[in-house]
């Protein structure tokens, strides 16, 4: 494709066709192309002589020169294109006077039958008048040839009827209307999809899927400037932050183009434009030019002609490049002057924060105490607004002020906890520099408590707790507030808990701290978070680490609040006080760190998700921390310990909701699924959910990782099942692979300490897991307590998972309506949840009882009809029900088998053919009835929609628990033998 016709493909064939409309039409055909300077006005022309060439028209193509004092200059280049032998009658014509009529000329343009003409002229607007009524005579006559005439012209301002031209807003005048008699075609920047082809081509370079919308954004697809971007980049491919750095340099070619015909003012006005930004009122934009507001009204007419700025107000330039074209020109010393000036003006004028803190870092250093108090305000407005970078530049441009120590001090650690979410790496370093140059013991105490909070955050608590001990024997040797010590040790326990077990095993014991003297002010209310804490591991007294956990929450939203909070809220959640902690985590939104950006904003969010997750609200707990995956799963791939919980968390709600795929990839992504694991107390949330995604293909690995969470927590000295109810979980597992002795034991030490602790859904949970391990009406009592338990806590998900088994067992004992009724109550449950996996579980059980008296089980959750249950109108389950934190014995419901089924006198018990299998399971028993029919373990996992490896691991629990080493055994027990 030639050049000139990239992204051109309409205007072109629309100039093709005005050459077969002078060929059709008895009258001259007459175009006018349209554009702002750079367009490729100029290109299109020649692509369309070279056209016109073709289809056989005679061309001449001409520029214009602007020069008035030659009539008919244009006309007679023309025509000398048009008869280069004839050049005596040349020579006559440039004699013409002006005051002659157009007649003779027009007659000379060789017209002869048979031989058509196109004529060209590039740039009406340097055309002499003289000429313009040559062409304008001639667009009039009936020529005996077919005629084309092609004119470009420059668009100004905002429409496409504003012409740059001497003779603008003169409509009597010649080139005016031979305007308004050309077909107008205007061309607009270039489309996105064409940029990459017009980049080769031009500049060769390549732009990938990113590169090419910042081209487009920085140059509004026109081709100069595309070409004045790139020029830099030839033969290579430019990323997008290097073509927005070329941008922002000012460096490009092709300024003077635009600049160099400006008047003084113009170009003051330009910078003051430029410097101003997007949005610039005309008097600001005067005031910082030192020109008057008439002066300025001109020179923005002139700009506008030039087409620099919009035909609008606010004050904008046409394209992005532009303004970055004028900037470049504008010597440093000379723009920061300005900037300093505008900063002033703008403080002056009740600007907002952000713009002037915009113009102060852009000034440098000022000197005075109004710019750093600004630089800090804005800081904070940007934080709030989720622009953590743009305020991390205002604080470093505050760090230029000088500042008393305790200022700079506050800066240097405003601006670590900013890069603490962005680079840690240079956060510690900025803190550690910060001091060990520092002399002032109060300024040291805060760098190294504000370094030891970043460090642990990163999961580098050995060297958290190696500067508190440095930072406590240089404050040793000096006198101040005796409040120090307790604060660096509080700080030191704080990050030992975050750490690896052995270091929390060789820090000071924890009475040491927890017996001092209560204290007012955030020193107090740390000290009681840590015995919140402390007492909710230990799972002894409940009420006192509620207690100390109210004493502890923060007052106020200062800094070091959104700590205090995750403490504090973690232990009432623990504590079973869920909503007094919802109603805290929405006030932690508004404390001073819990903003886009920072740690403190991602731990209040998760501390939210944990709250809905033990309201069993699965669906909303998605919601909050999906938002945060991507930085979470970054985090925890580097050992972040409160991303790892996050990750975590995230998982095991997916695993609830059904999407196990995505929780495996989260695993994946964040490297939460590779072996070993750091030994320290967020690994135990992460074996967890490692167990909750492989229970269903690897029962046997959940197991294991769910035992070596329990043999972390123990270590660590976690005693309290609401922390993790690890006992429960494992006992479920060995309860699907029989092991029911050693799952009882799990159970019931979980009940044990559960019932010291005393939430109903510790409780619950605990007697549940001890139920699966019995059989009979000694499962259906425990699971009757476990329910009635569950039923008074706010936890609605463990209820249903209850529930579900309470109807699961009541089935198989014959008590079809108690049954009903229990699955009826699960299934409303896990829905309100959004648990899908148990809600097609419970519609599978639900399926398998016969003459109950009541139909299908809508979606709804209501029993559609009083008759007969209709199992072919149940939906059958397409994924393992039961994830490895809630995995029950009966996981699946059981198939509707193909053909007429014999109608049920009334409810029937579930009886096995025999004694021994009593002992199955009903998916046990479902799939050894299909085995026994000869159906291979692949055929198997297609009927029941479960994977290959379960249907194994069910195979293998059976015979074991048969006594039997295979199939050819089968026929015996199923007849009784």
């Amino acid at each position: 494709m030639a050049l000139g016709e990239i992204g051109r493909r309409n205007e072109t064939a629309r100039l093709r066709a005005v050459l077969e409309r002078s060929r059709r039409d008895c009258c001259p055909a007459v175009a006018v192309v349209r554009g702002e300077p750079g367009a490729g006005k100029s290109t299109l022309l020649e692509a369309f002589g070279a056209d016109a060439s073709a289809a056989g028209f005679r061309v001449a193509v001409v520029r214009g020169t602007g020069a008035e004092d030659r009539p008919y200059s244009t006309v007679n280049r023309l025509i000398a294109q048009l008869r280069p032998d004839d050049r005596k009658s040349v020579e006559a014509q440039h004699r013409t006077p002006p005051g002659d009529g157009p007649g003779g000329l027009t007659a000379a343009v060789p017209t002869e039958r048979d031989a058509p003409v196109a004529l060209c002229v590039d740039d009406m607007a340097q055309v002499d008048s003289c000429s313009l009524r040559w062409l304008s005579e001639l667009s009039r006559t009936v020529p005996t040839a077919p005629l084309a005439i092609v004119l470009t012209v420059r668009i100004c301002g905002a429409g496409a009827e504003a012409v740059s031209s001497p003779w603008r807003g003169t409509p009597d005048k010649p080139g005016a209307v031979l305007l308004a008699a050309a077909e107008p075609i205007d061309l607009p920047g270039l489309l996105t999809h064409d940029l990459p082809e017009a980049a080769a081509a031009r500049c060769r370079v390549r732009l990938d899927a990113r590169a090419t919308p910042v081209c487009g954004e920085l140059t509004g697809g026109n081709p100069a400037l595309l070409h004045a971007l790139l020029a830099p980049h030839a033969g290579s491919a430019p990323t997008a932050d290097a073509l927005r750095t070329t941008a922002a340099s000012g460096v490009l070619a092709g300024a003077d183009r635009w600049l160099a015909p400006l008047s003084t003012p113009a170009l003051a006005l330009a910078r003051a434009v430029a410097v101003l930004g997007g949005g610039a009122e005309v008097v600001e934009s005067a005031e910082l030019a030192r020109l008057t507001v008439e002066e300025a009204l001109g020179a923005v007419d002139q700009l506008v002609d030039a087409c620099l700025l919009a035909n609008r107000t606010p004050l904008a330039f046409r394209h992005p490049l532009l303004e970055s074209m004028v900037l470049g020109r504008i010597a440093a010393g000379t723009r920061a002057a300005l900037h300093l000036r505008a900063a002033a003006l703008l403080r002056d004028r009740q600007a907002a924060t952000t713009t002037v803190a915009h113009h102060l870092v852009a000034a440098g250093l000022v000197g005075q105490e109004w710019a750093m108090r600004c630089l800090r305000r804005a800081a904070r407005q940007l934080e709030q607004e989720g622009r953590p970078q743009d305020a991390a530049r205002c604080l470093r441009a505050a760090l230029r002020e000088p500042l008393r120590p305790h200022q700079k001090s506050a800066v240097r650690r405003e601006l670590a906890e900013l890069d603490a979410f962005v680079d840690p790496e240079r956060a510690v370093r900025l803190l550690d520099a910060a001091r060990c140059e520092s002399q002032d013991p109060g300024v040291v105490l805060e760098y190294a408590l504000a370094l030891a909070a970043v460090l642990a955050e990163c999961g580098r608590a050995e060297e958290a707790v190696t500067v508190l001990d440095d930072a406590a024997a240089r404050l040793g040797r000096t006198s101040g507030d005796g409040s120090w010590p307790l604060r660096l040790r509080l700080h030191k326990a704080f990050a030992c808990r975050r750490g690896p077990l052995w270091l929390a095993q060789a820090a000071d014991p924890p009475g040491n701290l927890t017996c001092q003297t209560p204290q007012r002010g955030n020193l107090g209310r740390e000290l009681a978070a840590l015995r919140a804490v402390q007492e909710a591991d230990a799972g002894a007294d409940r009420g006192a680490a509620v207690g100390h956990a109210r004493q502890g929450l923060p007052r106020g939203v200062g800094r070091g609040s959104a700590t205090l909070l995750w403490h504090t809220c973690g232990v009432l959640v623990a504590a079973g006080e869920v909503a007094e902690a919802w109603t805290h985590c929405g006030r932690g939104r508004q404390v001073a760190g819990a903003r886009p950006g920072r740690w403190d904003h991602i731990k209040v969010e998760l501390l939210r998700a944990a709250v809905l997750r033990a309201r069993g609200d699965l669906q909303a707990a998605d919601a909050a921390l999906t938002p945060l995956a991507d930085r979470l799963l970054a985090f925890a791939a580097t050992g972040h310990p409160s991303a790892v919980t996050g990750v975590a968390a995230l998982a095991e709600v997916r695993v609830l909701k059904g999407a196990t795929a995505s929780a495996r990839s989260l695993l994946a992504e964040s490297g939460l699924d590779r072996d070993p694991l750091p030994w320290r107390r967020d690994s135990a949330h992460a074996l967890a959910a490692r167990a909750a995604v492989h229970a269903g293909d690897d029962p046997a690995r959940a197991l294991d990782d769910l035992l070596s969470a329990g043999r972390l927590l123990e270590e660590a000295g976690v005693r309290n099942p609401a922390v993790l109810p690890w006992r429960s979980r494992a006992a479920r597992l060995l309860a699907m692979r029989g092991e029911r002795e050693e799952a009882a034991e799990l159970a019931g030490a979980e009940v044990d300490d559960a019932r010291r602790w005393g939430t109903p859904e510790s409780i619950g949970i605990a007697l549940h897991a001890l139920a699966l391990t019995e059989n009979g009406e000694r499962r259906i009592d425990l699971l009757t307590d476990a329910a009635g338990l569950l039923a008074r806590s706010p936890d609605r998900l463990h209820r249903a998972f209850a529930q579900a088994d309470l109807g699961a067992g009541l089935a198989e004992l014959g008590r079809g309506e108690a049954a009903c009724a229990a699955l009826l109550s699960a299934f409303r449950l896990a829905r309100a949840c959004g648990a899908e996996p148990l809600a097609r579980h419970v519609q599978g059980v639900w399926g398998s009882l016969r003459g109950t008296g009541r139909g299908p089980l809508e979606l709804s959750g209501k029993a559609t009809s009083t008759a007969a249950p209709d199992p072919a109108g149940v939906q059958e389950p397409s994924v393992p029900p039961a994830s490895a934190v809630h995995a029950s014995p009966k996981p699946e419901a059981q198939p509707r088998q193909p053909g007429p089924q014999p109608p049920q006198p009334g409810p029937q018990p579930l009886q096995p053919a025999s004694p021994l299998l009593d002992r199955l399971t009903p998916q046990e028993r479902k799939i050894l009835h299909l085995a026994k029919e000869g159906h291979s373990n692949r055929d198997i996992a297609g009927r029941l929609f479960v994977a290959v490896r379960t249907v194994e691991f069910h195979l293998s629990g059976a015979y074991r628990k048969l006594g039997i080493t295979g199939r050819r055994q089968l026929a015996q027990v199923f007849s009784g033998g």
